[in-house]
């Protein structure tokens, strides 16, 4: 009982504190283009845990592509899927969103051979499923040549009272992984 009531506190101070740094940062969607990646805090179950374990309030992450008329983020839900922009920025928490841009020419993401595969709740590197952050490192190294940024060890995250959860999920201490806030602060990366 005590160990979640502390590690609630925590959490509150570092999303509060996290949430005021990344405000400054949001763009206006008639700005985004194919290929530019989308930051918001998730409302899902998991997202208070990535957000503890990474110090950040940024819980998940898209990309985003051009599709007719329309704007879209392929993300890693439950399947991998291209979800409607106003739509991906409506789940976020409080509607506040972050971009940030790799390319500054007209780019075309490749992702039709993507859709529909099964999320990676085990974060497992090489299994061919995919989490968002992985999803966006995985695009931009493979189709542009891109590395994002370097994995880190699961150990390398703050990890105070979630080792039995990781355990739970199959998440080995000393498998590789991405986070969104390792992909927003890449130095590969800048504002819009």
């Amino acid at each position: 009982m005590k160990k979640k009531k502390v590690f609630g506190i925590l959490l509150v101070i570092v999303v509060l504190f996290l949430g005021i740094k990344y405000c400054s940062g949001q763009t206006s969607a008639d700005k985004l283009k194919e290929g530019d990646l989308i930051f918001h805090t998730s409302k899902s179950e998991q997202s208070p845990f990535i957000q503890y374990a990474t110090m950040s309030a940024l819980s998940h992450c898209g990309i985003i592509i051009e599709k007719g008329n329309g704007l879209y983020v392929l993300e890693a839900t439950g399947k991998l899927k291209l979800t409607p922009l106003q739509e991906f920025i409506n789940r976020g928490k409080g509607k506040q969103w972050w971009a940030k841009r790799v390319i500054d020419k007209p780019v075309k993401v490749k992702y039709s051979h993507l859709l529909g595969r099964r999320y990676d709740t085990s974060f497992k590197p090489d299994n061919n499923l995919f989490y968002c952050s992985e999803l966006i490192h995985h695009i931009y190294q493979t189709q542009f040549g891109i590395e994002l940024c370097k994995y880190k060890k699961v150990s390398d995250y703050h990890l105070t009272g979630l080792k039995k959860k990781l355990r739970q999920r199959g998440i080995n201490l000393n498998q590789n992984v991405v986070a969104p806030i390792d992909i927003y602060n890449s130095k590969k990366t800048h504002s819009i």
